[in-house]
């Protein structure tokens, strides 16, 4: 009969009871970690929920801009109840032009006869919607006579007035995925091999997004398919320079950021889905200078007002591009001389031992 060794027996008792507490602690170890995740979980979540809802809940219009021709009580009945910031133009031409450069997003043009009231679907079909039941209350009110026309009318592939939203927030998309993919799986590429694929990555989608929108669902222009190409194109590479930019700072948050800034406080802000007069004020004024907001503008502009009011919207969106890309050189010029700095340290101390 072999015997084994009291000492190599209590051994083989250690070997085996210490795998499962060892097992326990990572296990606790990881608690932590798990909490903070799930507790980020719910940031998001409510972030997301105060933002739509409280944005989206009860528009209120807030000095919806409107052009007045000529003398009538309606402007002066509906300010009482429906906040308005009224123009005064000679001519009934002079208001449609003003119409056309995004000055004001309606008029009223008052005659013998009655009023006219213009409205402006492509500019937001809730707006138009509102002013045009709040100016029929107030003539209705007093025996007036109304007939409401529309000024830039949308075509059947645009009749709810939101494709320009919803191909920027596919842009958008695209563009914080594409860098977040080229953190994952290449992130020891050089910056400039970084920025020339993000940027290729953006002239593909944009032109996917240019041919889904325009020929195979006729949602968007085809006579304008070069003019969006090109808008594409700067409103992806925008987010995806900036989404860099953040995640080279700011690791893995940084792609957190992007996320909720640009998507979920970006996207009720930007007057895709209800226009930006009819929103509460926090997101009237932040939606402009989000790429959401500038995005929508621009693209919508383009598309049914021969591009009048889209600088500012230009300006915004290339910011975000310029920006993105010179923080993301510098950021990694300066690391790599660090690393080199690092590297001669350690030669030098290397050849002194």
């Amino acid at each position: 009969m072999r015997l084994t060794p009291r000492g190599g027996h209590r051994a083989k008792i250690a070997r085996v009871t210490s795998a499962p507490a060892r097992s326990e602690d990572q296990l606790r170890a990881r608690i932590p970690l798990l909490l903070a995740g799930l507790a980020v979980v719910l940031v998001v979540q409510a972030a997301f929920v105060l933002s739509y809802v409280g944005a989206l809940h009860h528009p209120r219009p807030h000095h919806v801009r409107v052009g007045v021709v000529g003398a009538s009580l309606l402007p002066t009945a509906v300010g009482k109840q429906f906040s308005l910031r009224i123009t005064r133009y000679p001519s009934e031409a002079a208001a449609r032009s003003a119409i056309d450069h995004r000055k004001i997003d309606g008029a009223l043009i008052s005659g013998r006869g009655g009023s006219t009231l213009v409205v402006v679907p492509a500019a937001g079909t809730a707006g138009a919607a509102a002013l045009s039941t709040a100016f029929g209350a107030a003539a209705a009110a007093l025996h007036e006579q109304l007939e409401v026309v529309q000024a830039h009318p949308l075509p059947a592939g645009d009749a709810s007035g939101n494709v320009s939203f919803l191909v920027v927030m596919a842009l958008i998309i695209g563009g914080y995925l594409a860098s977040t993919v080229a953190t994952v799986f290449a992130g020891t590429a050089t910056r400039r091999g970084r920025l020339a694929a993000l940027a290729v990555v953006a002239v593909a989608g944009a032109l996917l997004t240019d041919v889904f929108a325009g020929p195979v669902y006729d949602a968007v222009p085809t006579s304008k398919f070069f003019v969006l190409w090109g808008l594409f194109v700067l409103v992806m590479l925008a987010v995806a320079y900036a989404t860099a930019a953040l995640q080279t700072v700011l690791g893995a948050a940084g792609t957190l950021v992007v996320v909720v800034v640009f998507v979920i406080f970006g996207a009720p802000a930007s007057g895709g889905t209800l226009p930006s007069p009819y929103l509460p004020g926090f997101w009237r004024t932040l939606g402009p200078y989000l790429p959401a907001g500038a995005g929508t503008t621009a693209v919508r502009n383009t598309i049914y007002f021969d591009g009048n009011g889209i600088v500012r919207s230009l300006v915004v969106l290339a910011a975000y591009l310029v920006i993105g890309a010179a923080a993301l050189i510098v950021i990694r010029r300066r690391r790599r001389n660090v690393s080199e700095a690092e590297a001669e340290a350690s030669a030098a101390a290397t050849i002194v031992v």
